[in-house]
């Protein structure tokens, strides 16, 4: 993915990446739980307050951060970004 095009909506994170759970884990050792690797692990996150758009970024974080996701296929860009706002893609 190149750095330009990096944004991805949530249902093509859904139909690429396939979410184990239809609900996030509030913690990240509950995401943990439920997959042998880091990179299959995915932080929800409010980017912006004042805003009704919400992110999905690869990885484990803690700031801003909502919930956690476990995806069967791997994440393999770190600066990867999901969003919600159809203005990014």
């Amino acid at each position: 993915m190149s750095p330009d095009n990096n944004i991805i909506s949530w249902s093509k994170w859904e139909e690429d990446y396939k979410p184990i759970n239809d609900t996030m884990f509030d913690f990240v050792d509950e995401a943990a739980e439920h997959t042998t690797s880091s990179y299959h692990i995915w932080t929800v996150v409010d980017n912006n307050p004042n805003s009704v758009y919400l992110d999905i970024l690869p990885g484990y974080r803690a700031f801003n951060r909502l919930g956690y996701f476990v995806t069967a296929e791997k994440w393999e860009d770190v600066d990867m970004v999901v969003s919600n706002d159809k203005s990014y893609y």
